[in-house]
């Protein structure tokens, strides 16, 4: 049958795993296309990272302003004007859609082809029904949001994370159901520009694969914001359109509008994976040997639809890895130090293992804990919510960090590379961090592991 080609890698998806496989591929010369059947850029930058993290920017400006922590500045007027915040968003989004995706392709010489894929057989891939050949195929196409099985939800046509991020009308209250990081950060963004939130999480406790004492504390915080937050809540069934009753075994709850933040599912329909032989685990997500490949080995995938952990830089990575495989090479993702961040204020980072997960693996474990109260940053800043938390091993070795602060995500790094090679606690007590910054806090919480840091000078 003759086709459009031939190629050597054809990628389907122009989000983060995507656009990064490509332009890998480019680099060692390849000729490259990228498939797309929606808006360029993927989840991150569409309805995702960009969009959610100028809502909690917003929020926080206001905030701030009703609220200053500087004895002295006094609250003023604050006016949320959310239509103007969301055109503002919009702006934002549509700017970095075309600066880091669409010209970032072009530029690269990676032609973009708008369409929708499916395999004809295990060689084939066509788009809108026209044959596009290729050496290598690699399969980038994100994952979407997930509505549990609860009577009546899906009838009701609840928000999620695509319509909370694109909205340009702000709820009087927001119901959201889910407290992972996506619930958490809408939540407050919503809640801050003016919604009256409430969260429901079925399990025990919010953020359970984060260390139970910073997601504690992470509660606390919020609730004294107003955020009414209810843990171990089973939804037995949901009522209404425009104006929300959800059913649970503790109450009823009642809002303008109902969000959905339940986890999500990989972007698979309409690629007829039977007909390339490719098979799916027992989530639903591709099935992939170590090198990225799918049971068809002219098939690889990346992202969020491999099943790996959901952040853009993992997405990203293994872009390039699948890339550089599907182009020959035979390499493994590593995943032993992913940082994650819950972008809340104050936000939740961490790397490597929580608390109880080290203890439950090896004997020896050491624990030290930094409030900021300790940290001279933070009482500069009359702003000490929060502490440090660090993990390590019998023999020194850093096997955790965890910090819940303001901006936390910005001094995780340090952490990240400590799990990454094995570096013992001693090397961040010897190693120089700047007076008033909380990277100086890294230091500090290690310095705790053998001194007590009320007892050291303020930059000792």
């Amino acid at each position: 049958m003759p086709g459009r080609g031939p190629y050597q890698l054809v990628v389907v998806g122009s989000g983060s795993a995507g656009v990064a496989a490509a332009l890998e591929a480019r680099t060692r010369g390849a000729r490259v296309a990228v498939v797309e059947a929606g808006a360029v850029g993927g989840t991150c930058v569409n309805v995702g990272c960009v969009p959610s993290k100028t809502l909690l920017r917003a929020g926080e400006a206001a905030h701030r302003a009703a609220q200053p922590r500087v004895p002295g500045v006094r609250a003023g007027g604050v006016e949320v004007d959310f239509a103007e915040v969301a055109g503002a968003r919009d702006r934002r989004v549509q700017t970095l859609r075309k600066a880091k995706y669409a010209d970032v392709l072009a530029a690269a010489g990676v032609e973009l082809i708008q369409g929708r894929a499916r395999f004809l057989d295990p060689a084939t891939l066509a788009v809108d029904g026209g044959p596009l050949l290729a050496r290598a195929y690699l399969l980038a196409t994100g994952a979407g949001p997930h509505l549990p099985p609860i009577p009546g939800l899906k009838e009701s046509r609840p928000w999620t994370y695509l319509e909370a991020t694109t909205s340009h009308a702000l709820p009087e209250s927001l119901l959201v159901i889910g407290g992972g990081a996506v619930g958490l950060e809408l939540a407050q963004a919503y809640h801050r520009l003016g919604s009256r939130v409430t969260v429901l999480e079925a399990t025990p406790r919010v953020l359970p694969s984060e260390d139970e004492e910073l997601a504690g504390a992470l509660v606390g915080y919020l609730e004294r914001e107003g955020i009414a937050i209810r843990t171990g809540v089973r939804v037995e069934r949901v009522e209404g359109e425009t104006g929300y009753r959800v059913h649970t075994d503790a109450g009823v709850f009642e809002a303008e509008r109902l969000l959905v933040a339940a986890g999500r599912r990989p972007r698979l329909q309409d690629l007829d994976l039977q007909a390339a032989a490719i098979e799916v685990d027992q989530r639903g997500f591709l099935r992939l040997d170590d090198r990225l490949a799918t049971s068809n080995p002219r098939v690889f995938a990346a992202g969020d639809v491999a099943g790996l952990p959901q952040f853009v830089y993992v997405a990203a990575q293994s872009g390039r890895v699948a890339a550089r495989n599907a182009l020959g090479a035979s390499e493994r993702l590593d995943l032993s130090a992913v940082p994650r961040v819950t972008f809340t204020d104050p936000a939740l980072a961490a790397v490597g293992l929580t608390e109880a997960e080290a203890r439950g693996r090896e004997e020896g474990v050491r624990v030290a804990r930094l409030d900021l109260a300790e940290l001279p940053r933070a009482l500069a800043a009359f702003d000490t919510r929060g502490f440090f938390k660090i993990v390590v091993g019998a023999s020194g070795a850093v096997l955790g960090l965890h910090v819940l602060a303001p901006e936390a995500g910005d001094v995780l790094q340090e952490g990240v590379l400590a799990v990454k090679h094995g570096l013992s606690y001693r090397v961040l007590t010897e190693t120089y961090h700047p007076y008033l910054t909380l990277a100086e806090g890294v230091r500090l919480v290690a310095q705790a592991l053998d001194t007590d840091v009320k007892r050291l000078s303020c930059c000792a």
